[in-house]
């Protein structure tokens, strides 16, 4: 079985990392991917953005801590999990989130591609 997700986008904000009680770190943070399409009817541009809520672990969140900036041009490779949790009506909801194992750093200065992490 595969579970893999890869994205091309921009960061809403700065990673946001915590220490959780083992010592581990997570690093949490979202991406906006967009296309784009003509009207047909219209002929005009249009686009649609779609967030992607993302997270990584140990080394991989101490670098995207000191790296990652609100903006940045990234690609994130990982796999779609998802979070639990009860709703205030008692009911169980869950929404999407990328788990990163790969994340490389696009659009940096122009003699370079980024560290790839």
């Amino acid at each position: 079985m595969l579970n893999r997700i890869d994205i091309i986008g921009h960061l809403g904000k700065a990673p946001e990392c915590k220490t959780i009680s083992n010592g581990g770190i997570v690093a949490k943070f979202s991406v906006a991917t967009t296309k784009g399409w003509t009207n047909k009817q219209t002929g005009e541009k249009e686009t649609s953005t779609t967030w992607h809520n993302c997270e990584c672990w140990g080394n991989l969140a101490s670098v995207a801590e000191k790296y990652l900036k609100k903006g940045s041009l990234v690609y994130i490779s990982g796999e779609q999990v998802y979070d639990e949790y009860t709703g205030e009506d008692g009911s169980k909801k869950s929404f999407p989130k990328i788990k990163a194992f790969e994340i490389k750093m696009l659009g940096g200065k122009p003699e370079s591609n980024g560290p790839s992490f």
